[in-house]
């Protein structure tokens, strides 16, 4: 049985402003693996947050074929992609996205309402078991006023693997924290991919970025370098 979770093959992304194309994404062909921890890099405006749009059934291509887990989700309904969306992407973003009147506990929740196939006993179940493993299970009734940014994002982190997913995708998760919370967050991902778990993250911080097995350079909206890391240095 093949590993590849993701497969995108020749995908394009074209944006049409006043009559002008912009083309975000060209010629995209790309495999993740299950278990893969992958970093995307590149400068502002290079296509990455547009890549990782994609990956996580938020956007659509104009072009290619894109299988999920080994479902082609390249021409599928706006429902079906927000099922599968739901089922199988766990999303960690750089400003975190709580709902501020909403506490933790519900907040984690949250995601996991719109899954038909769990009943309230096995959402709470499994919400208790993604706040124990964040270390955030003593601040379920905390709202996120009430929080660190730090612990805010490891609310969202939990948010994110609560359903199990088969990838989480991270956009700049440590952008907003200072040095120690970046730290912070940054093992709790080393952790989580050291128990299974697939990553994909957009970084711009070198440090972050060489802590992935497998960095991907996105350039002028193509993939300019793909290198799999042999240690843990950082890429120079």
């Amino acid at each position: 049985m093949s590993k590849a979770l993701i497969q995108l093959d020749n995908i394009k992304k074209v944006f049409y402003t006043e009559e002008v194309e912009t083309h975000a994404l060209s010629n995209i062909t790309l495999t993740i693996n299950k278990g893969e921890y992958v970093s995307i890099s590149g400068p502002s405006g290079c296509g990455k947050s547009t890549l990782l749009s994609l990956l996580g059934l938020l956007d659509t291509a104009s072009e290619g074929a894109y299988s999920l887990a080994g479902i082609d989700v390249s021409n599928i309904s706006k429902s079906e992609r927000a099922r599968i969306r739901n089922e199988e992407v766990g999303f960690v973003f750089q400003s975190f996205n709580l709902i501020s009147d909403l506490d933790v506990e519900e907040n984690v929740e949250l995601p996991l309402t719109y899954r038909s196939d769990l009943n309230q006993k096995q959402r709470k179940e499994m919400v208790k078991a993604a706040l124990e493993k964040v270390d955030m299970a003593h601040r379920e009734k905390h709202f996120p006023s009430q929080l660190s940014g730090g612990q805010q994002q490891r609310v969202a982190v939990a948010r994110a693997i609560a359903g199990k997913p088969s990838i989480i995708l991270a956009d700049e998760p440590t952008g907003n924290l200072d040095s120690k919370n970046a730290e912070a967050v940054m093992q709790l991902l080393d952790t989580l991919h050291a128990e299974g778990a697939t990553i994909c993250m957009v970084t711009h911080d070198p440090r972050s970025a060489s802590r992935a097995d497998r960095n991907i350079d996105v350039l002028d909206g193509k993939i300019s370098a793909d290198i799999t890391q042999t240690n843990t240095a950082a890429v120079a």
